[in-house]
């Protein structure tokens, strides 16, 4: 099967040929993923290429191929753990490795948290379709109609207004500025500036408007500072640090792996070999870093090859 992107299958002959995947066939439209975190190996691959170029490249079999990918992709994943962890960052809860998370515009937590009224119109919902049985359900807007008015904005090319590039300009800048004091998180990159262009021109052009005005962007920043919110929080400051969702892993962890790394080296110069429950209690009386928190440091060094165990209990650098 093609999967996701493309692949080359055998053919009953002998011979071999190129079937197109979903976010190829989806070409100028939209993709629809759901448990994204469940998708094959080679996906997950090759659809670095489509979400960032936008095209899928084939070379196997003889056959080599660059396929249109130019599609826009909502999808769904489900926490590892089954439920979301909201003191996790979402690279942790989601089985997706931080290169693809990145790449969307947009991530949202749709976290099962009881509330009576939300519960109740659900409740009703479900309730309402089993009591009609197979009855038909009338749409809020006919199928036709929604299909006409989609085709329609589709075609739209909308362009910014020097009063919406002033908007998004000062909301990049005073996020960027946040962040120029020294030890404080990055809160927002070039991509999201690049993300927040996107928004603006989608709402637009869903208003059928060919020029985006100061309106879109300010709902363009209301949705990102909520995405941001939801997972860029790094929960030990409460600051919004952008590398939770480009590197999994906050400022503040990011430092105390530093910590634990130079306190590594130092050691290791005295000793060519570091003892572990050595450098758990150096962590801990000199930084006060915990020695449950320092274990996890570690294994997390450990797993990303930066150090290594060259005999049980002891560590040293690679």
């Amino acid at each position: 099967a093609a999967g996701l992107t493309a692949a080359v299958i055998r053919e009953k002959g002998g011979g071999m040929s190129l079937e197109a995947g979903a976010l190829v066939l989806a070409d100028k439209g939209i993709a629809c993923i759901d448990e994204m975190d469940k998708m094959r190996p080679e996906d997950r691959v090759a659809i670095h290429e489509a979400m960032e170029q936008h095209t899928v490249s084939v070379a196997k079999g003889g056959i080599v191929a660059t396929l249109n990918a130019r599609t826009a992709i909502l999808a769904a994943a489900n926490p590892a753990l089954g439920r979301y962890e909201p003191h996790r960052t979402v690279a942790e809860n989601i089985s997706l490795p931080v290169t693809i998370l990145s790449r969307f515009d947009l991530i949202f937590v749709l976290r099962d948290v009881p509330n009576k009224e939300a519960d109740g119109k659900m409740s009703e919902h479900i309730l309402e379709m089993h009591r009609k049985g197979l009855s038909p359900v009338e749409p809020p807007i006919p199928s036709d109609m929604l299909r006409k008015y989609i085709s329609y904005a589709k075609g739209i090319k909308p362009v910014l207004t020097q009063e919406a590039v002033q908007r998004l300009k000062d909301f990049y800048l005073a996020m960027r500025s946040a962040s120029e004091s020294e030890g404080s998180p990055v809160a927002i990159t070039a991509r999201q500036l690049e993300s927040l262009v996107r928004i603006s021109e989608a709402r637009a052009r869903a208003s059928l408007r060919k020029e985006v005005l100061t309106e879109d962007a300010e709902a363009a920043i209301t949705i990102m500072k909520r995405s941001l919110e939801e997972v860029g929080i790094d929960m030990s400051s409460y600051k919004i640090d952008i590398d939770l969702i480009m590197t999994g892993k906050p400022k503040s962890v990011r430092d105390k792996m530093q910590t634990v790394l130079s306190t590594l080296m130092t050691m290791e110069k005295e000793t060519g070999i570091v003892e572990k429950t050595a450098l758990l209690n150096e962590l801990e009386t000199k930084y006060t870093i915990p020695i449950g928190e320092a274990e996890r440091l570690i294994a997390q060094l450990l797993r990303e090859g930066t150090i290594y165990e060259p005999k049980e209990g002891y560590l040293k650098k690679t």
